[in-house]
């Protein structure tokens, strides 16, 4: 049996993994649909994961249910190749001697070792070798901010230091307190141990080059090969900015003010002290894979839940929780927090058989009157409208309104002038004008601005914006109105011409999560006492907890996302992302398709507020 370093990262999620995963594969392998599967003489535990494993199309033929297709990763892989690439041409001016890297895994170089059985298995990004020394060098699209910024330490109000420091070879080395001071020392060391969650964005990444360690020492030990071996994780720079230089139609990322588009980080230490880790998943995991046991055995942080590495058979283990009002879906519930002094996070509600919204006791939620509204209206099918606080919202509202919103591609690689790596880059947005309160025309009032090319057309797009949003009067309206302005900031910044107009509108912007759910200072403002500015204006129970568009509009309109071609904000950013590979009529009847999503993304604000004005006549 092989176990990549993938495999050993998805095998030690928990007890009961490895044994499913033997199962998904013993079927896939029987080469039988899934009712001849079931006929075998299997235990009724094992026939009910079966049954959640795979779905029975009546036609012969099964559906993975464990496999997810990430359409978005699919459509950023090309950027993530290009990441390790441009992560090559710097190493090439940080070390001496011989480099081996390819887009390719297979032309990477490996390493393994067999234990128990079992053969351990790993590639390397980067390998570099000299006659004194190996670098490998693990590279990840993600940014250096996480390690450079969020993980700054120091006692509080005071000087903050970073957890890395630049050195003079230009590699980042952990900056470490150069004084005595205990509580420094303490505040250092609570940060470092992030290293060692590898559930959290900073420690998950030194785990895979910690998993990546354990083998090439294991392999090199078996070769009797004694070289000094160092490990960098090599991440883009989270303050690079592209200057837009091209060579023909390829970007070219150039050194600019001493900063290159991939920082390195020296991970000598923090992998080291990662290796009994290491070697203790590796016991567990091999006890797991040879003694199989698919019981359930709890839910928690490794199942990653609704994250990108969120794991295969998280519907197994959630089985029992409901896809809407879940224990955890009441608002302002958060795993920090909790609903008591225990600070239950959602995990142990689940594992403690607390599955729906009415599960959870009216004791711990009695003294958090959103969370009374919201168990209110599930218990009595109620639903609750504050009218005079929507009312007193609808009147400081100055028209016209602008109601408005992006579609952007946060591409890992910077790909116009004055973009940093992961920038939302807009490439469409819609605008309904409302002269009057409800004097909308979906059609009329409606203008769509859609790149025609993958090439840079952001210009065209700000000069659409200023000619048609009047910054000296009216209202801009989005529906979480921070990325908006984040756009509107941005592009300001990179088309200064055009930067007093579009901080107007900035000045002038406002969100329909105010008048849906609340503002504290908006509504405090407006002469309402503050428990009651906390309380939110409107709520039904099909929302589940939450005020995402998505959840609002079919409670308050009959209109629906469920028909059109391009159906959320991942499709139409893939979708975009596809312009070169499509065939004229393919490419048209795409960019119909993403027009017609970002129309009905205003137009259900414009349907919203109607609804809204309507509950309160």
């Amino acid at each position: 049996m092989a176990i990549t370093k993938t495999n050993f990262i998805e095998y030690t999620r928990c007890r009961r993994f490895p044994a499913l995963e033997n199962l998904r594969k013993d079927k896939l392998d029987s080469k039988m649909s899934i009712l001849e599967y079931k006929r075998q003489e299997l235990s009724e535990d094992i026939k009910e994961l079966v049954e959640c494993m795979f779905e029975d199309n009546g036609d012969g033929t099964d559906t993975d249910l464990t496999f997810k297709e990430d359409i978005q990763l699919n459509a950023m892989m090309g950027y993530y190749k290009e990441v390790e690439i441009e992560a090559a041409n710097v190493a090439k001016k940080l070390f001496k001697g011989t480099f081996t890297f390819s887009e390719q895994t297979y032309n990477q170089e490996s390493f393994d070792f067999v234990h128990n059985g079992i053969r351990y298995l790993c590639y390397t990004d980067i390998y570099n070798e000299n006659d004194d020394e190996i670098n490998i060098i693990e590279v990840k699209a993600t940014t250096s901010k996480k390690y450079l910024e969020d993980m700054k330490y120091g006692i509080p109000r005071k000087e903050k230091y970073p957890m890395f420091i630049r050195d003079f070879d230009g590699i980042y080395k952990i900056n470490k307190p150069n004084i005595k001071d205990e509580k420094l020392e303490e505040a250092f060391n609570k940060k470092y141990m992030k290293f060692f969650d590898r559930y959290s964005d900073e420690g998950k990444y030194i785990l895979d080059i910690s998993v990546q360690r354990y083998i090439i020492e294991h392999d090199l030990k078996s070769h009797n090969i004694n070289k000094k071996v160092h490990y960098f994780l090599a991440v883009l720079n989270h303050n690079y900015v592209y200057d837009g230089y091209r060579v023909g139609k390829k970007r070219v990322y150039r050194t600019i003010d001493g900063e290159d588009i991939v920082n390195f980080f020296d991970v000598d230490e923090i992998t080291e002290k990662y290796q009994p880790i290491i070697k203790d998943m590796m016991d567990r995991l091999e006890n797991n894979i040879y003694e199989e046991d698919t019981s359930y055995c709890g839910v928690g942080k490794y199942c990653a839940y609704k994250k990108t590495n969120q794991c295969k058979f998280k519907d197994i283990c959630f089985k029992n929780v409901p896809a809407y009002n879940a224990s955890f879906n009441y608002i302002g519930f958060s795993d920090n927090v909790g609903f008591t002094s225990d600070k239950l996070n959602k995990f142990d509600l689940i594992n403690n058989g607390y599955y729906k919204l009415d599960d959870i006791p009216f004791e711990w939620i009695k003294d958090k009157p959103n969370m009374v509204i919201e168990r209110d209206c599930y218990d009595n099918d109620k639903v609750y409208v504050d009218k005079e606080k929507i009312k007193a919202y609808l009147d400081t509202l100055e028209y016209p309104i602008y109601h408005l919103d992006f579609e952007s591609f946060p591409c890992p690689m910077p790909r116009f002038k004055g973009e940093k790596p992961y920038t939302q880059s807009c490439f469409e947005f819609s605008l309904h004008i409302e002269r009057e309160p409800g004097k909308c025309d979906n059609d009329k009032d409606n203008y769509v601005f859609l790149a025609e090319t993958l090439d840079d057309e952001r210009e065209a797009m700000v000069r659409e914006i200023v000619n048609r949003i009047d910054a000296d009067k009216g209202t801009m309206l989005a529906q979480n109105v921070t990325f908006e302005r984040g756009r509107l900031k941005e592009l300001a910044e990179i088309f200064p011409e055009y930067r007093t107009h579009l901080l107007k509108i900035v000045e002038h912007s406002t969100d329909l999560l105010y008048v849906i759910k609340t503002n504290q200072e908006l509504y405090k403002d407006l002469g309402f006492d503050e428990e009651r500015c906390k309380l939110v204006n409107f709520y039904d129970k099909r929302q589940s907890g939450s005020y995402s568009i998505k959840k609002t509009l079919p409670v308050l309109s009959d209109l629906s996302y469920a028909n059109l071609e391009v159906k959320n904000g991942t499709e139409a950013l893939v979708t975009y992302s596809l312009y070169d590979t499509m065939n004229e009529f393919d490419l048209n009847k795409a960019k119909k398709a993403l027009r017609v999503y970002c129309k009905q993304d205003t137009w259900a604000m414009v349907v919203i507020l109607e609804s809204l004005r309507k509950l309160c006549k």
